[in-house]
């Protein structure tokens, strides 16, 4: 039940991504008239790319708190949208409209065809079934107030006066389908504080990558980010090389910590091999190695402890010859080996661009925006939802669910009669 409805209250949504149809599909399920503004030629084609578009949908994480810690600092914000709409409510909505989810590993659930574009379906069919005015290739270039009231838009091909906007257009990451900052123009031209953007959930350049190196993936080992030897960040995860960096979940949960320090600064890049063993135990696996088969080389004794990919590599890096018997290798030999497989170090230059971050960090300040209607405190009538706000959360399906909360949350409000329109 939505309460309060104005029969065919007009409301306009910007951006067809998944808070902007979620937002849609609410408003028009409360009574709204509903047209939704979408500036590519397709609905959900930043959705369709998410999990390598295989689409991370949610996390089955059932305690809202640990959900929320996902975010950081901003992730109180969510609390109310949460308690609203959240992972159950988000499956429900789905397997009701004929979509198949499984569950992964860690609680990340997908469409069991690993398909994103049947979620998309799912949306675009309801949206047709809710009888949503969807105009493609539509671009917004102004919104419509007077007094801090909503009023309109003007887009690409026309004019639309409502009741109620929302605000939906994505971040700044994946330009190409669409999320190209729109939003955050809209909410300065209204009075709203955007805060400093950042690329999220991105893959690192470092500095002079072996191309001996170049897709080697590292499963559970620890990554940590310093600046001057103090520590910024560490996670445990899965871990890539690439071309020109770093790419896999370790990387992407460190980008999010160390955002603000990479723009200004190289940073070290400390990646532990066998994070299950201590330096004393790594030491005494190597001199196990060497009372029992002294004779073979130091080559053959590092294909019992790394990846083949790696050996060369490593090899070079500790400039120990591949030849030698590791019954002649020194003490100090030794302690370079056990250095390089605890604390393996890069160079980090920076990241990769916005068009290669899952998510954008930053966007419009979050005490300018009602977290129980996701409503604009300037401007009257005016929500924001999704990405474009400034929260953005951990890999695992985290910032697909905080898109769809808030988009709910939006829609609602933004179909309801206002019981007092003397506050906001």
């Amino acid at each position: 039940m939505c309460g309060n409805i104005v029969i065919m209250k007009r409301v306009v949504v910007i951006g067809g991504g998944p808070a902007g149809m979620m937002a849609a599909c609410r408003a028009a399920e409360c009574g709204a008239r509903v047209t939704l503004l979408e500036k590519m030629n397709k609905l959900g084609l930043k959705l369709s790319l998410t999990g390598k578009g295989r689409c991370n949908i949610t996390n089955t994480e059932p305690q809202i708190m640990t959900f929320i810690e996902k975010y950081g600092d901003n992730g109180k914000f969510l609390i109310n949208a949460f308690n609203t709409f959240f992972n159950k409510e988000l499956m429900e909505f789905l397997k009701r409209r004929g979509l198949v989810l499984k569950e992964l590993s860690g609680g990340r659930i997908y469409p069991d065809s690993d398909n994103s574009w049947n979620v998309v379906d799912v949306f675009a069919d309801y949206l047709k079934e809710l009888r949503v005015h969807i105009e493609l290739e539509s671009p917004v270039k102004e919104l419509l107030h007077y007094q801090n009231i909503i009023g309109g838009v003007v887009h690409e091909n026309g004019t639309v006066l409502c009741d109620a906007v929302i605000v939906a257009t994505g971040g700044n990451s994946y330009s190409k389908t669409g999320s190209s900052g729109d939003g955050y123009q809209l909410a300065r031209v209204t009075g709203h504080k955007v805060t400093a953007i950042y690329p999220g959930l991105v893959p690192f350049n470092l500095l002079d990558i072996d191309p001996r190196l170049n897709g080697l993936k590292l499963k559970n080992i620890k990554a940590t980010v310093t600046v001057d030897e103090e520590v910024l960040s560490e996670a445990f995860g899965e871990f890539y090389f690439t071309e020109w960096g770093a790419d896999g979940s370790v990387i992407l949960r460190l980008s999010r910590d160390v955002k603000e320090e990479i723009q200004e600064d190289y940073l070290t890049l400390h990646i532990d091999l066998k994070p299950a063993l201590d330096e004393q135990k790594v030491h005494e696996r190597i001199l196990r190695e060497i009372n029992s088969n002294g004779k073979i080389s130091y080559r053959n004794m590092l294909k019992e402890m790394l990846p083949e990919k790696m050996i060369s590599y490593f090899i070079t890096r500790t400039q120990i010859p591949e030849d030698t018997k590791i019954a002649n290798i020194t003490k100090e030999q030794r302690e370079t080996i056990v250095k390089n497989l605890k604390d393996l170090t890069f160079t980090i230059t920076g990241t990769r661009s916005f068009d290669e971050a899952i998510v954008t960090s930053g966007g419009v300040e979050l005490s300018h925006i009602d977290p129980k209607t996701m409503e604009s405190k300037k401007i009257k009538n005016l929500y924001f939802a999704g990405e474009v706000l400034n929260i953005d959360g951990d890999t695992g399906g985290y910032n697909l669910q905080a898109a769809f909360s808030t988009g709910y949350v939006a829609g609602e409000n933004a179909a309801k009669e206002k019981e007092n329109n003397e506050e906001n």
